[in-house]
């Protein structure tokens, strides 16, 4: 009878898991945010599920390297009933918000009740959370309300993902750069007056590898950034110096020399360009830089590099393998493929492509902030997009209209069929997976 009875109870218990699950595998979920609530899906458009539904807008959302939990952003109550919260307007082409007054909250992929990591409260502003490699800790800026805000004077936190209420959040140092997490410790990079520096996530044992201030810096916004090589046991460092004069107009290109700290101390400078904007490939032996609507894919290997032109501003996106590329702007879609360095737009609309002033850089006091999520499944072969108003697949109507899409191509990069909708709902923010800061550019 002892045994029926147990037999019984996992039984119960198991068809009650059964009834509240969404069906959802945790392993190639989709996500996006659609009119303030988060929700995620499968990649066939089935079982979609309503993961966050506050009474407040999420405003910001990021997937954790397992694809097991997520971190995300709701706006403070108080905030978000004044004018200012109701007039927000997201970046044009990330879908991403600014600092905001907000709570920083966990949530698994089945749901449940959300974890705050940090309570909110109308005077103060958070980024969006960057996951560190393992998934564990998160870190994030954090300014009061009033301005003028400067990034050396935010404060930097590191937080465990899974305590509430800052029980397990640290302080780290004073930083002009975002601090750059490291892929094979519990280390971080800053960079400040006194120099280029590494402490640890409990924002201990500080240790300077330069002992002065890196020249030019603090740099313009989206130049302003130290980066530690991914995948790589022995990481270099990267980052940008300038070489314009502070004399000069600073409408006038704004010249950088963009220099590689190896583990040994050893500088290389890779290239001395008017960049603006520069990051790692996932696999550490490429680097990406970008001069308005050109784009460099440098090989550290052999140290050669090809330039290809896309639409001015758009977003790119490495394949988690390195071997790929996608560019996303207003009004195109290209994937590059970088074996062959050939390039294809895929998706595109009918309006003419604006070309923009590329001298002119987001000031120093910016607060910039990587893309979140990444529209790559973790097999580099198949990647999601937003149509927006580019309804235009390789000169084709798509079958569905604006939505939410995903593509398939082979391991040469080939596309193969035609994109499958997933849905058609008012929806922004779609990630696949976890985007690596240091492979982003800033926004």
């Amino acid at each position: 009878m002892q045994r029926y009875r147990i037999i019984t109870l996992l039984f119960l218990l198991l068809m009650g898991l059964a009834s509240c699950s969404p069906g959802h595998l945790g392993s190639n979920e989709i996500a996006f945010v659609r009119n303030g609530h988060l929700w995620t899906i499968d990649p066939d458009g089935a079982n979609a599920f309503e993961i966050v539904a506050e009474n407040t807008p999420v405003v910001g959302y990021a997937w954790s390297p397992t694809h097991q939990v997520l971190v995300y952003r709701s706006l403070d109550p108080d905030f978000a009933k004044t004018a200012a919260a109701k007039s927000l307007r997201s970046n044009a082409s990330t879908g991403m918000f600014e600092d905001l007054p907000s709570t920083l909250n966990t949530i698994g992929i089945d749901g449940g009740s959300p974890i705050p990591i940090m309570f909110s409260s109308s005077n103060i502003l958070y980024s969006n959370p960057i996951w560190n490699s393992t998934g564990t800790r998160l870190l994030f800026r954090q300014e009061p309300t009033s301005p003028p805000h400067n990034p050396a004077t935010a404060l930097w936190w590191i937080a465990q993902n899974d305590q509430p209420g800052g029980i397990a959040a640290r302080l780290l140092s004073s930083s002009y750069s975002i601090p750059s997490l490291a892929y094979t410790s519990s280390m971080v990079i800053e960079n400040s007056e006194k120099g280029v520096f590494t402490t640890t996530l409990a924002g201990t044992d500080m240790q300077f590898l330069t002992h002065q201030p890196l020249t030019g810096h603090p740099l313009p916004a989206t130049l302003e950034r130290i980066l530690w090589q991914p995948a790589h046991s022995q990481p270099a460092i990267l980052y940008a110096i300038s070489t314009t004069s502070p004399s000069a107009d600073s409408t006038h290109p704004f010249s950088v020399q963009l220099t590689l700290r190896a583990a040994n101390g050893r500088l290389t400078t890779l290239a001395t360009c008017t960049c603006t904007q520069f990051a790692w490939s996932p696999d550490g032996n490429h680097v990406l830089y970008s001069t308005g609507s050109t784009y460099t894919i440098l090989h550290l290997t052999d140290m050669t590099s090809f330039t290809l032109s896309a639409e001015n501003g758009s977003v790119p996106y490495w394949s988690p393998d390195s071997q790929f590329l996608l560019l996303d702007g207003t009004h195109t879609l290209t994937l590059v493929r970088i074996a062959n360095k050939q390039q294809q737009i895929l998706l595109s609309d009918t309006a003419p492509s604006k070309k923009a002033d590329n001298s002119i850089l987001p000031s120093t006091s910016a607060l910039l902030q990587p893309v979140s999520n990444s529209p790559w499944a973790a097999d580099s072969r198949h990647f999601l997009f937003l149509t927006h108003v580019r309804l235009l697949w390789q000169g084709h109507s798509l079958s569905s209209g604006k939505g939410l899409y995903t593509a398939t191509i082979t391991a040469s990069g080939q596309l193969q069929g035609t994109p499958v909708v997933v849905d058609t709902g008012n929806d922004s923010q779609a990630g696949w997976t976890y985007e690596d800061a240091n492979t982003s550019f800033l926004y």
